[in-house]
């Protein structure tokens, strides 16, 4: 019987053959694991971010408001009739003292701190409207505008720009006759309403007066 014969490998086969079996042996030998991070070093890198690195961030300060000290009758500003058919029983008062001891300037005390003209009206039930008229500069006008519209609701009947708002059942209307900033509070202002007759009033005097402009 004539023997079968196989052609031989050649060299070049061969050799793949072998590379493909030192294939894994190779994977699973080359290089070194790369070395544990040292403690130290880690707990570097875990502080570094940490919120309480960072630089806290400046606050904003509110610009000093500059002002001009205002002297106005307050028979000027409101004639008594007005306040009277408005608020019938009201009369000319002593302007009430603030109360200081909770650390908050109000409205009112801010006109006082700035030389302006405070006036009030009272019944005999004990009801009172105070009024404040102060003047300031530009830079301090624009900084209560901005306050207001942040902390109060804008009202289209004052004749200027003005807000209101009721706060522990006191209202308060505040608008902006430029170059002044008045204040109107009082337990008998329940909406923006009730304090326009004076309001309106004030705006009246101090335009006639060719005090704004």
């Amino acid at each position: 019987m004539t023997p079968i014969t196989r052609p031989p490998l050649r060299g070049l086969t061969l050799a793949a053959i072998v590379g493909l079996a030192a294939l894994p042996l190779a994977a699973c030998t080359s290089g070194d694991a790369p070395a544990p991070e040292s403690s130290a070093a880690a707990s570097q890198d875990a502080t570094a971010g940490a919120p309480g690195d960072a630089t806290p961030t400046p606050t904003p300060t509110t610009p000093a408001l500059v002002s001009t000290p205002v002297d106005l009758d307050c028979s000027a500003l409101v004639d008594p009739a007005t306040v009277a058919a408005a608020h019938p029983g009201l009369s000319p008062a002593p302007v009430p003292e603030g109360a200081d001891d909770d650390g908050v300037t109000t409205p009112l005390e801010r006109v006082a701190a700035a030389d302006g003209t405070l006036c009030a009206w009272t019944d005999t039930a004990g009801d009172t409207i105070t009024l404040g008229v102060a003047q300031y500069d530009d830079a301090g006008l624009t900084t209560l505008a901005n306050e207001l519209v942040a902390t109060s609701n804008w009202v289209p009947t004052y004749g200027v720009e003005g807000y209101f708002d009721v706060t522990q059942g006191v209202g308060r209307a505040e608008f902006l006759p430029l170059p002044y900033d008045v204040v109107l509070e009082s337990t008998a202002f329940v909406e923006p309403g009730s304090a326009e007759p004076v309001a309106s009033q004030v705006v009246a005097a101090l335009e006639a007066g060719g005090a704004t402009g």
